[in-house]
């Protein structure tokens, strides 16, 4: 595990050096400017972050290629896991707030049917952990619980309480302090989670014959939504996914991380070792701890314990947000809690491989506006140095340091696409080569055209989200701080008029830009469309891709096809049928 770790370590220096000294070849012409230094260091920060991206992937899709699994974890017998695997009761838990009583409904009905099916009913028991602050939804609570407990003779479980201190965490502590000794075992599961039976099982199975796993996360699918953005975000959870997640697992091993919800966790250690205090001072990095899982797996850590990521169990799914506006609102809540992390970087006690999570955590929100700083800064640099193509200088002629190093310009750029794109590339590859899963995803022709459909669209999204988490962070460091919003779980589509307003300002931003860049830099403009083009496209982008008719067409043409859209999982079905059913009973009663 050590050996891996610095043989990755060493590819990901490697792979930094390179392009940097590259870049020292291109600056250092005519002397370098404290400006060029700056920039040359925001480069490395940047490549550093895209080559080790890069290098996860390669990990994890050399080890699907040979079938290489995390050693460290021992793994069950061939076969269907035997009875005497289900020695221990385990709690599944919903924690929910506000949530729609009908996908409720439909979600843990489809989890309690798979369970049922296996022959597991009698070792697991449900709870609904309630910290909705709306009487309308408090009372539909409690009458899903009953409504299922009366349908399947199989007690759910449904608690209330008023004081919502600590959120989802202070919830589940207070589960575990209530009901926490009835149980070896809980599984977290959120109120758009779903797991099948045998999934279930297996990771019981999984924690029996793992005596130091504290915790052990699934790899959770994306799937259930019929908006084109969702299903684009379902397409690439289903593709790329694993490759990350196989070489995350690889890597780190028993020093995994925790998601919040779709994994099992050992109830005694997690009491005794994850009580959250509140961090001393202010918002945005004080008072009560936002991104809990983080913080909860490396407190097991630091015990002792075992945290350990499984991406070989395919029954384990949750829903995407289904429109870019949603999905923005999530994501400023999860920029606001990692940036929580910052101060625990330097906290004593917790292991490297802990304060690495951390850290991976913050800069996947700090990159946006490091990328954002680094363009205004390429096009400072280029502005100064903006002369004629070929310029005479006394007696001689001399190259404008763009013309003369478009080479070594041209090199880095195709380097920069390789670490982005290859990825891509290597999940396409495993899946083409295996025919099922060719199959479950649209065929080759159908596969290979949704990915490069999906790295389009992917290319327009990211300066979107560029500007958008720049200011989510700007407006957290200053002391903003968000609400506990709740989670939008339909698809009904952002009218114009709200696609309009949240993104007018990427609009603006991006027409003032433009003409920024062709009138200062009309001989450059073309290397800029990449990241003008969606945010100029904002609007549009943001309107087409929450339609749930266009999503469903892209189905019927063979396009962002997973194994959940073909009939490959029933359970994602049952929840399909169930939320089908009840809306025309809904619209039926209305009549």
């Amino acid at each position: 595990m050590k050996s891996l770790r610095w043989i990755y370590r060493s590819l990901v220096l490697f792979t930094v050096a390179a392009v940097l000294m590259r870049l020292w070849a291109i600056v250092r012409v005519d002397g370098i400017t404290p400006l060029e230094y700056f920039y040359f260091a925001l480069v490395a920060i940047l490549t550093w972050w895209i080559s080790a991206s890069f290098w996860l992937a390669a990990l994890g899709a050399y080890a699907q290629w040979r079938g290489i699994v995390d050693g460290s974890l021992n793994r069950l017998p061939d076969g269907a896991v035997s009875s005497e695997f289900l020695r221990s009761r385990t709690a599944l838990v919903f924690p929910v707030r506000n949530e729609e009583p009908l996908r409720l409904f439909a979600g843990i009905d489809a989890v309690r049917e798979s369970i049922q099916r296996r022959g597991a009913s009698a070792r697991f028991d449900i709870y609904v952990l309630s910290d909705s602050n709306s009487n309308d939804h408090l009372a539909a609570e409690a009458e899903v619980c009953r409504a299922l407990s009366e349908k399947t003779g199989c007690e759910v479980y449904y608690r209330y309480r008023r004081d919502n201190e600590g959120r989802k965490s202070g919830n589940i502590a207070e589960f575990c302090r209530n009901w926490g000794s009835l149980y070896k075992y809980m599984v977290v599961l959120d109120a758009d989670s779903l797991m099948t039976g045998d999934t279930l099982v297996r990771l019981v199975g999984l924690m029996e014959v793992n005596p130091r796993a504290a915790l052990i996360q699934s790899l959770p699918r994306l799937a259930g939504r019929d908006s084109l953005f969702a299903r684009i975000q379902q397409f690439a959870s289903s593709v790329y996914g694993s490759i990350y997640a196989t070489g995350s697992s690889l890597l780190h091993g028993p020093h995994g991380n925790y998601w919040g919800h779709n994994a099992i966790i050992r109830i005694q250690p997690f009491m005794r070792h994850c009580g959250l205090p509140k961090l001393p001072g202010g918002a945005p990095f004080g008072g009560e701890i936002m991104s809990h899982d983080f913080v909860e797996a490396a407190l097991l850590r630091r015990a002792g314990w075992n945290v350990h990521l499984v991406t070989d169990l395919e029954g384990s799914f949750e829903e995407p947000p289904p429109t870019l506006i949603d999905h923005l609102t999530r994501d400023r809540r999860w920029c606001q809690g990692n940036l929580q992390h910052i101060p625990l970087l330097a906290a004593q006690g917790f292991r490297s491989e802990s304060r690495g999570h951390f850290a991976t955590g913050v800069m996947a929100y700090l990159c946006s506006p490091l990328w954002l700083v680094t363009l205004l800064v390429s096009l400072v640099a280029l502005r100064q140095d903006h002369v004629d193509p070929v310029a005479d200088i006394g007696q001689r002629p001399v190259l404008a340091w763009q013309a003369a190093h478009t080479t070594d310009i041209a090199v880095l750029i195709g380097v920069m696409l390789v670490l982005l794109l290859a990825p891509k590339l290597f999940a396409l590859l495993l899946l083409l080569r295996d025919p099922d899963a060719r199959r479950s995803h649209g065929g080759a022709w159908g596969l290979t055209l949704s990915v490069l459909l999906e790295s389009l669209f992917s290319a327009l999204l990211a300066p979107i989200m560029m500007l958008s988490q720049s200011a989510a962070v700007a407006k957290i460091l200053s002391g903003e701080v968000g609400g506990w919003g709740v989670q939008i779980r339909h698809e009904i589509g952002a009218s114009l008029g709200a696609v309009t307003r949240a993104f007018r300002v990427h609009t603006l931003v991006a027409v003032a830009a433009t003409g920024a860049v062709v009138i200062a830099l009309p001989d450059c403009a073309w290397w800029f469309v990449p990241v003008l083009a969606g945010p100029l496209l904002s609007i549009p982008i943001a309107f087409i891709s929450s339609s749930s008719s266009v999503g469903r067409y892209a189905l019927l043409s063979g396009l962002f096809v997973t194994p959940a859209e073909v009939g490959h999982v029933p359970i994602v079905a049952r929840v399909r049928h169930t939320l089908g059913a009840g809306v025309t009973a809904e619209r039926q009663a209305e009549a």
